[in-house]
């Protein structure tokens, strides 16, 4: 794999053929993957398109609304001069590709430290597999996070799109505001079956995922509320799964099984 660096994204190769962009710099309003490929090569998320859309670009984690002690929201900046970020680290080994990137959020002094860690693996047959932690640390002030906090995918337009989690609910119907193990989104793109799995560790806690397969296509998964004390860490592990293939042709429970066995939840 090649890492290719910029003051605004990395982009990872391998063998010559793109495998995603990590876009971090303060132009975006929040880091996220974009794009991101299958490995047949098709592009497989949606990046910024308008100004104000409702759903985030590619695969994005967010951390919902922010209240302070007294249960005030806490207006957090996310550019400007208030939005500090440190030079972001990268690595690469023959296994796998690593990404460290580091944001502190600022209200009238620094209040959130987000430390994201992402792991890169090598092509494997038909699925590329992505590991995110996220560790949110409260540097000066209690706080509490509620809303939607987790990891999103907004997904390109694919034909006969359908969404589908672990209880075997398959539709935006079934899937969406269901509490569930993992999800998937999944449809067919250049006459070839794609989909992204997100795979929530089970240390997470309890998951609702937040689907929608008909207009926009969307899949999050939404991590319950949690307060986080000063000098504490609060820490979030998924997997994603980009495959080809459908509902019925890929396994995405004998990964979710895997992940859980694996060692590599703390990156």
């Amino acid at each position: 794999m090649m890492d290719e660096v910029s003051d605004k994204e990395v982009s990872i190769i391998e063998e010559s053929e793109p495998v995603l962009t990590y876009c971090y710099g303060k132009s975006v309003p929040c880091s996220h993957f974009h794009p991101l490929y299958a490995p047949n090569g098709q592009v497989v998320t949606e990046g910024i398109a308008e100004t104000g859309q409702q759903h985030l670009p590619g695969i994005c984690f967010t951390f919902g609304t922010v209240n302070d002690d007294s249960g005030k929201p806490v207006e957090l900046h996310r550019s400007g001069t208030t939005l500090d970020r440190d030079p972001l680290k990268y690595s690469e080994t023959e296994e796998l590709a690593k990404i460290v990137s580091k944001i502190t959020w600022k209200a009238a002094n620094p209040v959130l430290t987000e430390i994201s860690k992402v792991k890169v693996y090598p092509l494997q047959n038909d699925v590329r597999i992505l590991d995110l932690t996220v560790i949110l640390h409260a540097a000066s002030n209690s706080m509490t996070f509620e809303g939607k906090i987790g990891l999103s995918y907004q997904a390109v337009e694919m034909e006969h799109r359908k969404a589908a989690n672990a209880s075997g609910k398959i539709g935006e119907s079934e899937v969406n505001g269901q509490e569930s193990e993992w999800a998937t989104l999944c449809g067919i793109n250049a006459d070839t079956a794609i989909g992204v799995a997100i795979l929530p560790h089970s240390a997470n806690g309890q998951t609702l995922f937040l689907a929608e397969d008909a207009y926009k296509g969307s899949l999050f998964a939404n991590a319950a509320p949690f307060t986080l004390n000063v000098n504490e860490n609060r820490e979030l592990n998924y997997r994603v799964l980009i495959y080809l293939g459908d509902l019925f042709t890929f396994d995405v429970w004998d990964h979710y099984q895997n992940y859980l066995t694996s060692n590599d939840v703390n990156l």
